[in-house]
């Protein structure tokens, strides 16, 4: 009879990289998700405000005041939310963060 004990210990070594791997990939994307969730969100009450609201600063002000780091271009009633994203995964494969943008329009 053979001696199986220190299979498992292997086998378990080997996986555990892949397992952590796609663990801090499910982070990443959930983390980028509710990002663009919350900047499509804040977008949203921008036009409502823009409706009330003529003044191009105050509705910059208003958007800093919902998420600071989103840098904001505004053509003619049209958004553009721009922002960066840091995430786990990105520092170990060498990149900086994600760039995400919104582009809104009223309808």
């Amino acid at each position: 009879m053979l001696n199986n004990k220190g299979q498992v210990l292997v086998l378990f070594v080997l996986l555990i990289p892949i397992f952590l791997i796609i663990m801090v990939l499910v982070i990443d994307i959930g983390s980028l998700s509710y990002e663009k969730n919350k900047m499509k969100n804040i977008c949203d009450l921008t036009l409502d405000y823009m409706d009330n609201e003529s003044d191009i600063n105050k509705v910059i002000d208003y958007v800093r005041r919902n998420d600071g780091n989103i840098k904001v271009n505004i053509d003619n009633n049209n958004l553009v939310f721009n922002k960066k994203v840091n995430g786990i995964l990105l520092h170990i494969i060498k990149i900086d963060s994600f760039d995400l943008e919104i582009d809104c329009r009223k309808e």
